[in-house]
């Protein structure tokens, strides 16, 4: 960081001392994890990338204060309630420090907190989307669920799947913007480019119930509170049409130079791995064909597709095909990734829980999935409820030829199964057009 000379002394009006601290402490504590059970997590769980390094660079970034645990991430009042319990720590602080002349260095370290709270979050959103892995193209299961059986937000985040072109132009902008902020000189442009960003997305999210929604919020807060000590100049400039200086932040400088190396030490460490090695990590997992979205064990590559009961026995009992039979298997789905789901006409629990979004069953009804292991010697199928993980059954399998699969054992219920399954070649006009 280059050194500068400090700006003259800013003549700070008394609400606008109280709300800098207010901002700087709410800067803080939604950044830096505060909450004891961050620490205390199994941060080898969720995400289905455990084995992949920057899961823990995902960890960090996606840190949630308190108030976005609850309520699905629209716990608004309690978001409420930390503004509020920031202004009156701002207005304590001030009644404690009142001899404070110098309010530019308070500020630098505001800026500091607020832009590297945002590019935190927004690094990750961004590599996600250059390299289309957080709204991935839709699995054959997804494209053989009905369109009823999908919530509003689970068609938004498939939607905008099948578009990648789409998604990584949203990604690169989404990086510009986050780039930007991590230089001064830039922040600015970076601030207003995030406001572009973030404003449709908190729409996207009240419309379609996609999830982030105080997320979003957050983020844009942030980004307008870097902005608004410029306010009166941006109008200035685009409704005065005058010529006038933005603010510039100058560099805060230690006494001693070792703390100033520490400074430019941990920046360019930050911007190493959250930048630059999470952006080298995402590509690895895209050019793999992966998505953390999804699970990341290979299936059987020789099974991969949309298979017809053409039989079902339960108990040696065969069950003809019925649009009101709860117990029989309408037909199976092979994912390319370790994953068989199962359709069945029977009511389903929805599950919208922001902690299962990474998983295949979050937002839709319609179908079981389960994951499985294929025994090649043995000719046996281990799966296990990728909802209920303890139900498991086992299925020998034999395939008589290709494109036909006779699954034999029990299933959950202790009940035997036999089934004949054959695979149906469909195209869907999606997959089509990529091509």
């Amino acid at each position: 960081m280059p050194d500068s000379t400090p700006l003259p002394a800013s003549v700070w009006k008394p609400y606008e001392k109280i709300l800098l601290r207010a901002a700087l402490i709410y800067a803080v504590i939604s950044t830096i994890p505060f909450n004891p059970e961050f620490y205390r997590q199994d941060f080898d769980a969720g995400f289905n990338v455990n084995s992949y390094p920057f899961r823990w660079l995902d960890v960090i970034s996606q840190n949630k204060p308190w108030f976005f645990a609850s309520q699905e991430g629209k716990n608004y009042t309690g978001w409420w309630i930390t503004v509020l319990v920031c202004i009156a720590a701002g207005l304590g602080w001030d009644l404690i420090d009142r001899r404070r002349q110098d309010f530019e260095k308070l500020y630098y370290w505001f800026y500091a907190a607020a832009r590297y709270g945002v590019v935190l979050r927004m690094s990750w959103f961004a590599w996600a989307k250059v390299f289309p892995v957080q709204m991935p193209f839709p699995t054959i299961s997804q494209l053989n669920t009905n369109l009823g059986d999908f919530t509003p937000g689970k068609l938004y985040w498939l939607t905008t799947g099948v578009s990648p072109f789409f998604e990584v132009f949203a990604g690169i902008f989404e990086l510009v913007a986050t780039v930007l902020l991590l230089f001064r000189r830039t922040t600015t442009l970076g601030a207003l480019m995030m406001v572009a960003i973030l404003l449709p997305i908190w729409f996207v999210n009240i419309g379609y119930d996609a999830g982030v929604e105080l997320t979003s919020l957050h983020l844009l807060s942030l980004s307008l509170l870097l902005l608004v000590r410029d306010s009166r100049k941006f109008y200035e400039i685009l409704i005065g049409h005058r010529a006038v200086a933005l603010t510039f932040v100058p560099a805060f400088r230690f006494r001693h130079e070792w703390p100033n190396r520490v400074r430019v030490a941990f920046k360019y460490g930050f911007v190493f791995f959250f930048v630059l090695f999470r952006g080298f990590s995402y590509g690895q997992l895209y050019a793999s064909g992966k998505s953390f979205k999804l699970p990341l064990d290979d299936g059987l590559a020789s099974a991969t597709g949309l298979y017809k009961v053409t039989e079902f026995r339960l108990n040696n009992e065969l069950l003809a095909p019925s649009p009101t039979d709860s117990v029989r298997w309408e037909n199976v789905i092979f994912e390319k990734f370790n994953t068989i789901s199962i359709k069945v006409n029977k009511n389903f629990r929805l599950d919208t829980r922001n902690a299962v979004r990474t998983t295949e069953y979050y937002g839709n009804i319609g179908r079981y999935y389960y994951g499985y292991k294929a025994d090649t010697v043995n000719k046996v199928f281990h799966l296990h409820n990728r909802i209920d993980t303890a139900a498991h059954i086992t299925l020998h399998y034999e395939q008589p030829v290709p494109g036909r699969y006779i699954l034999r054992g029990v299933n959950e219920g202790r009940d035997s199964l036999f089934v004949v399954l054959n695979k149906v070649e469909k195209k869907y006009p999606l997959e089509e057009i990529r091509k």
